[in-house]
């Protein structure tokens, strides 16, 4: 039987600062069975929330999941448009990382499995992927040099890395470099091929369904995904990280009580066959 830690992303901070929730949720999570989380860092640094000032809210979100006896299986850096670790201005880019290195100094006092980032935060510079690949490779290598625990890139949207080649380009010049798959974000490639090409560079992933034109973060079954083929590349792969759900619980009013019984249908019914 192929089983995996079932695990939720939980927003810390939100665009209106720290989610109120955050606590609340992580004891629902724990009542409901689940084993693991990933707290996301949404709008944490460049102008909007500065770093110094969610330092100590840092600490006691990721502490109460330690609290709670949970997994910390993963944070997911920030993502907003000024935190721009791929730019080529070199200045920007240098600031962008700095911010990062405080974060994961901060985090990796409490055991994160992953760090999460995406390669892309800004528009300003769109359709200049040569010019931005080397600024995104060097992010990446000096963010591998800065803890001892997985760096994992995204796959993104309509952006550089968008597809398997992409991600397989970059991780060919980052040798301790790590990866997490969004099942909702390939439009060219299917998430099961995508497994079974990145192998054991694949240490995370963020579980959702999505119509194969733009990602929606609908709850698996609901979309275009192949979960059986999913589940069975990730037992192919030998991938032991967990089940990591990041479905849209504001914007499609999703319950963690509905995520645990779509994990549950998925892999009895995997199980089964």
């Amino acid at each position: 039987m192929y089983q995996l830690d079932l695990g939720v992303s939980v927003k810390l901070f939100t665009q209106q600062g720290r989610n109120g929730d955050f606590f609340r949720d992580l004891k629902e999570i724990k009542r409901l069975g689940f084993q693991s989380v990933e707290v996301s860092l949404g709008k944490v640094g460049g102008y909007e929330m500065h770093m110094q000032r969610c330092m100590q809210q840092i600490d006691e979100g990721l502490q109460a999941v330690l609290d709670e006896g949970l997994r910390l299986n993963s944070i997911h850096l920030p993502f907003q448009r000024f935190i721009y670790i791929s730019s080529y201005d070199e200045g920007v880019r240098a600031w962008a990382v700095d911010e990062f290195r405080q974060l994961i100094k901060i985090c990796d006092r409490y055991y994160a499995e992953n760090y999460v980032f995406h390669s892309k935060t800004g528009k300003r510079e769109e359709g200049l992927w040569e010019l931005r690949k080397p600024a995104l490779i060097r992010s990446f290598r000096e963010f591998t040099e800065m803890t001892r625990n997985n760096i994992c890139m995204e796959n993104m949207v309509g952006s550089f890395p968008s597809t398997v080649a992409d991600m397989q380009e970059v991780l060919g010049q980052v040798e301790k470099g790590k990866c997490c798959i969004d099942m909702n974000h390939f439009l060219q490639d299917k998430p099961s091929d995508a497994i079974l090409a990145l192998g054991d560079r694949l240490t995370t992933i963020h579980v959702s369904d999505y119509d194969g034109v733009y990602e929606k973060h609908w709850m698996p079954k609901q979309g275009v995904n192949n979960w059986m083929k999913i589940i069975g590349a990730l037992e192919t792969i030998g991938y032991t990280g967990a089940f990591t759900y990041e479905v849209g619980m504001q914007t499609q009013g999703y319950t963690y009580a509905e995520i645990r019984a779509n994990y549950d249908e998925l892999f009895e019914e995997y199980n089964k066959r």
